[in-house]
Formats: C-alpha cells, sequence, structure tokens
C-alpha cells in the first residue's frame, strides 16, 4: 500500500515541480539583448539603387521627348479583335 500512495500521490507532484522548474529555466534562458539590432540583408540595396536610377533617367528621357510616344498612342487606340477557337 505504500508504494501505491506514493505513485499516486508523490508522482503528480514531481512531475509537476520539474516542469515548473524546466520552464523557469526556459524562459531566464529567452531574454534577448535589446541594444542588439536584427540583421538586416543589404546585399541588394547597391543593385536596387543603380536600378532606380536608371528608371529616373528613361523616365526622363521620355517626358523630355513627348513626340516618340505619339506613334504609340495611335497604335493603341486600334481596336484589337481576338478570336476564340473552340468550345
Amino acid at each position: 500500500m505504500g508504494l501505491s500512495v506514493l505513485v499516486r500521490l508523490a508522482m503528480p507532484l514531481l512531475l509537476a515541480l520539474g516542469g515548473f522548474l524546466t520552464w523557469q529555466r526556459t524562459r531566464a534562458k529567452d531574454d534577448r539583448d535589446p541594444a542588439k539590432p536584427d540583421w538586416r540583408d543589404d546585399s541588394l540595396d547597391d543593385w536596387r539603387r543603380e536600378r532606380d536610377e536608371a528608371a529616373a533617367t528613361a523616365r526622363d528621357a521620355r517626358a523630355a521627348d513627348p513626340a516618340s510616344h505619339a506613334s504609340t498612342a495611335a497604335e493603341e487606340s486600334e481596336p484589337v479583335h481576338h478570336q476564340r477557337l473552340g468550345g
């Protein structure tokens, strides 16, 4: 009878105590240094800057010469007919 009482009462208490202590230990290790900045990927920053500068240059060139776009505007106004084949 002594062993069954030990198993029925002491084992759940020991399991609960072990779980609580484990939780406390992992919570203490989870503290991160708030002063340390997060890592940031800046490997493509130069490429993005060059791409944006090239796009801005092309946009300025198109804005400076509106006559080159007059023909494309006329082409876009023509209706385009699509025919669907099959059912």
